[in-house]
């Protein structure tokens, strides 16, 4: 049996208790200083290293280590990484900064994953290697083995070169013998199964290393350099390597010898790629182990690339959402010119025809030209509100007056569907912080919504009440409802109930989508339930309460002021002949032009009191035509009738003299309230 010194049985007691007397045999026996915090450790350790001729040496501490220490000398410590107060990174700097224990071998014992940082802390403080736990006995019993014979040997050498009287020669065979039974203890040492390791010895002429030769590889480092151990002992670094890989590894090892500190680096031998850590073994040897990462690079590769083709996709997807806004804008303005003669035609038929079913006909027309508008608004709103160009125009309102809007704008569309309104308002003003315009927006949608999707016929209630300081709106129909797989994406762009044959309503899909979003930018809410198919629907709208102040609404709508002489300038003849001849059933005189040089030509001797100028003219657009008719007819009020509809285009014709800005299609009392609003400003 192995003798056992204790330093104590807990680690309360191992500062208490001293090192016990070691016996004459124990004595002449090598020392391993076990040095863990655990008890139960250490004990496995004595138990996996019993039967073998050492001296197994215990210290429940780093401060407890150093004090054995101090009293013999150990072939080899096993120090724990992870201990209280003085752990085992800092027990081992101590330990190499005395010279008498510079020499002596520490192997790291962890039970944690340890990084390669962790690792080069643990070779810059002087350990030689690291053992895992749970402890693998072969593993450590070889390694103490081979260490203990390493010690031995080193101490015979130093008590033959302590007696000057022996020969050189029998002293440098010795030591011959001792490096060769060395090298081959540290190759069982690097023989793991997951890495390279050679051992390579400096090849001098006079003081300078002008080759490395090898000393020793295991398994892994033979089947990849494709020699076995005996073709390659001795082989040099230049008969292996071309002359560029060669010159690389010999300025290597020529550093690690000089520095004697690790040298990491990355290489490229036979299609593959390694991680490579020098590490100095003696004045002429050093040690290289190396790590195949090749599976690593290529999936940090093939991970760049996956990152280069999304950057891509993300661009083209950016690039083709820009050009589909652009391509909206435009469509928007495209079908507002002819939609604006229609509408024009179809106002000017109105109050020429007097037959009930022409007036008939005539109003289809007016309210699918609405229809069409709302579309077109509805695409553009969508288009502005995710590039986040929308303006809302908050102001202290009441709700009833956003209510009214609404009603007004869905009534022909009520009418013809032949629903039942009720309307259920409370009886007290609702003030809220809203754009009147955008809030009425909203209401309209949901009452076009409700009387889409309800039955000719049908019942629609709209409610408003006080709840939580809010102001509420609910619009209920008992028309077709929605199934419940459609109920949580129903404010979704594009999404629509499924449709059928019999019961096809139009429509894009956005009104929803439109409706959630203003009312989120304006600080309220939207929300929709259903019973299920066939019970009907109820949307319900969230606005929190303002501070009451008095109606600012004129009750009245502006005069028109009597008539005027109308300038007309439009290149889509039928929209501008047709909102001619709509003005001067309303006995106003009217000049048409259909291009900027045309107006200009005959703006002076017509000298009109309002000018509506289209803006996307050919060769001359509206902007420098307004700007050169302010010179020519000063007195004029400019008016832009446009497809555009942005801020942006409105501040524009703004700074082009434009003093109201009219969007396609254009009703007459639109016309007619500019024109009286022009009048008295």
């Amino acid at each position: 049996m192995n003798q056992v010194t204790d330093t104590g049985s807990t680690p309360d007691a191992s500062a208490s208790v001293g090192p016990a007397p070691a016996s004459a045999e124990a004595r002449h026996r090598p020392g391993i200083l076990l040095v863990d915090d655990q008890p139960a450790r250490l004990l496995t350790y004595e138990a996996v290293l019993a039967g073998l001729e050492v001296e197994c040496v215990r210290a429940l501490s780093g401060r407890e280590a150093l004090k054995q220490l101090l009293t013999r000398e150990f072939a080899l410590i096993l120090l724990d990484v992870n201990m209280p107060d003085m752990d085992g990174f800092e027990t081992a700097r101590v330990i190499r900064e005395h010279p008498r224990w510079e020499r002596t071998p520490i192997i790291f014992v962890t039970g944690m994953n340890l990084t390669e940082l962790d690792q080069l802390k643990g070779y810059e403080v002087g350990a030689i290697d690291y053992i895992s736990v749970p402890v693998v006995p072969e593993i450590l019993r070889t390694k103490v083995t081979v260490l203990t014979e390493l010690h031995q040997r080193r101490r015979h050498l130093e008590a033959l070169n302590s007696s000057l009287t022996q020969a050189r020669n029998d002293l440098e065979e010795r030591h011959a013998s001792a490096l060769a039974e060395r090298d081959a203890q540290l190759h069982a040492i690097f023989e793991h199964p997951t890495e390279l390791f050679v051992v390579l010895q400096a090849v001098r002429d006079c003081e300078t290393i002008v080759d490395w030769q090898y000393r020793d590889a295991n398994t892994n480092a033979l089947e990849l350099l494709g020699h076995n151990r005996q073709q390659l002992l001795g082989c040099r670094l230049t008969e292996m390597f071309d002359p560029e890989q060669a010159s690389r590894l010999i300025a290597k090892c020529a550093q690690v010898l000089q520095t004697r500190q690790l040298v990491r680096y990355e290489a490229q031998y036979r299609d593959q790629d390694f991680f490579i850590t020098l590490f100095p073994m003696g004045p002429d040897c050093v040690v290289g182990s190396g790590t195949n990462i090749t599976e690593r690079k290529r999936t940090e590769a093939a991970l760049r690339h996956s990152e280069a083709r999304y950057r891509a996709s993300e661009k083209r997807l950016r690039e083709a959402n820009e050009r589909k806004d652009e391509f909206l804008a435009m469509l928007s303005h495209e079908l507002r010119n002819p939609a604006a003669a229609i509408g024009n035609a179809a106002q000017a038929l109105s109050r020429l025809v007097n037959h009930e079913k022409e007036q008939s006909l005539i109003g289809i027309v007016e309210r699918q030209i609405g229809h069409l508008g709302h579309l077109l608004d509805d695409l553009l709103d969508v288009s502005r509100i995710t590039q986040g160009r929308i303006e809302i125009n908050r102001e202290r309102l009441t709700l009833q007056s956003c209510i009214d809007i609404a009603l007004e704008t869905t009534q022909p569309l009520l009418q013809e569907k032949k629903h039942r309104l009720t309307l259920s308002m409370c009886p007290e003003p609702l003030w809220v912080n809203a754009d009147k315009v955008r809030l009425a927006q909203c209401i309209a949608n949901l009452l076009t919504n409700a009387v889409k999707y309800t039955e000719p016929g049908g019942e629609i209630r709209v409610r408003t009440l006080i709840e939580d300081n809010a102001a509420i709106v609910t619009i209920a129909d008992n028309g077709i409802g929605m199934p419940p797989e459609l109920i949580p994406r129903m404010f979704e762009l594009f999404v629509q109930g499924e449709r059928t044959l019999d019961r096809s309503q139009g429509g894009l899909g956005i009104g929803l989508a439109v409706c959630r979003m203003l009312m989120e930018m304006q600080g309220g809410s939207v929300t929709g339930s259903s019973p299920g198919a066939g019970h009907g629907s109820t949307f319900t709208l969230r606005m929190p309460l303002a501070n009451e102040t008095s109606d600012p609404s004129t009750g009245e709508t502006a005069d028109s002021g009597g008539p005027a002489r109308v300038m007309i300038i439009d290149d889509n003849r039928d929209a501008a002949d047709s909102l001619a001849l709509l003005l001067q059933l309303e006995d106003h005189a009217t000049l048409t032009a259909y291009s900027g040089a045309e107006a200009l030509s005959q703006a002076a001797s017509f000298n009109p009191q309002f000018v509506l100028l289209d803006i996307g003219l050919p060769e001359m657009d509206g902007y420098e035509v307004a700007r050169r008719l302010k010179t020519l007819i000063p007195q004029a009020r400019l008016i832009a009738v446009t497809g555009y509809g942005l801020a942006g285009d409105k501040q524009r014709s703004a700074d082009s003299g434009f003093e109201a800005h009219l969007v396609k299609p254009v009703s007459l009392s639109d016309i007619q309230t500019t024109f009286a609003s022009l009048t008295t400003s």
